[in-house]
């Protein structure tokens, strides 16, 4: 049976994962924190191990959300896959654009993700 995503999708979180972090898909179909150089989505909730994550596409029409690791973004820059999930305005796989501007690191803001 082939399923198809409109929207978010749901998947087993492979570790910890928190909301507005990047995720990659894996092998067993899970889904574990983003590294620098890949990204498939942003979790949408928070969960455990073995738990069940929403994950909003980065291919998904809108507009996501993800937790900055450097700071200060302003509306309209560019920005980067960054380690553990987190996104950056500098790097060299680009996500999207920012809709927020903020100097708090750790900080969630909105960006209009890159189409990919």
């Amino acid at each position: 049976m082939a399923t198809n995503y409109i929207g978010a999708g749901t998947f087993l979180a492979n570790t910890t994962i928190t909301a507005y972090l990047g995720v990659v898909l894996s092998t067993n179909r899970g889904v574990g924190l983003s590294t620098s150089t890949a990204c498939d989505g942003f979790a949408l909730v928070d969960g455990a191990t073995n738990d069940y994550v929403s994950v909003a596409f980065l291919t998904n029409n809108g507009t996501l959300k993800g937790t900055m690791s450097a700071v200060p973004v302003t509306v309209g820059d560019t920005l980067y896959l960054a380690s553990s999930g987190n996104i950056s305005t500098t790097g060299t796989v680009t996500i999207g654009k920012a809709l927020t501007t903020t100097s708090t690191t750790g900080a969630v803001v909105e960006f209009i993700p890159k189409n990919i």
